[in-house]
């Protein structure tokens, strides 16, 4: 069924209209909810028939019936929008990270991002895979096989990120998406670091940090 809406001067007052292509008969007084899917959005309207003003058929033989429409409500879903436009980043961040331009430490804060490894594959230098609790990165070129897992090959995969490690190296942050939270421990400078704020961008040492008593 197709919903087309418009606008039809009535009694010299210009009123909202819903054509309809091959409905049902819509009563007076009768709500319609008509939900429309697009690639980045989902349009809901509902709309209260106000009258059937016009009734035609078409060459195709298709019966369109107008209505004045009022109540006019429109709610406009970007989901989708969002979701295309955070796996695009979530892409890009994986591919940034894979060409050396994230280092190892920001890349193992969001080891949810890449992928798992798997036997079968052919890897190259800089890839990252999770494996067991670990991100580790492909320092040489090879098709993996069972038994060769990450944590099996040294020769083929260094340990990039270890959640386990208690005070993991200070890396940039990019933004606030991976700023550090206040108590964040890391080693920077041959020394260790507490934060004293939330949000801390800052390098330890200039501002935001406090020098752990046992650093």
């Amino acid at each position: 069924m197709e919903y087309v809406f418009g606008a039809v001067q009535r009694g010299g007052v210009t009123r909202e209209s819903l054509k309809v292509a091959g409905g049902p008969d819509l009563a007076v007084g009768e709500f319609v909810t008509i939900v429309r899917e697009y690639d980045d959005c989902t349009i809901t309207d509902r709309c209260r028939v106000v009258e059937r003003y016009h009734t035609e058929n078409g060459p195709d033989g298709v019966r369109y019936d107008f209505y004045v429409i009022g109540d006019h409500y429109r709610d406009t879903d970007r989901t989708k929008a969002m979701a295309a436009t955070q796996q695009a980043t979530e892409i890009a961040f994986v591919v940034l990270a894979e060409g050396g331009s994230i280092d190892a430490v920001t890349a193992g804060e969001h080891r949810e991002l890449f992928a798992s490894w798997e036997a079968g594959v052919a890897y190259t230098v800089g890839q990252y895979r999770n494996s067991g609790e670990k991100l580790y990165r492909c320092v040489q070129a090879h098709t993996s096989q069972e038994g060769w897992e990450p944590e099996n090959t040294p020769a083929l995969w260094a340990v990039a990120a270890d959640p386990a490690e208690e005070w993991p190296a200070w890396s940039q942050p990019l933004g606030a998406q991976d700023a550090y939270a206040k108590g964040a421990k890391v080693s920077h400078g041959g020394k260790r670091w507490t934060s004293d704020v939330d949000g801390n961008v800052w390098e330890p040492g200039a501002y935001g940090w406090t020098e752990a008593a046992d650093g």
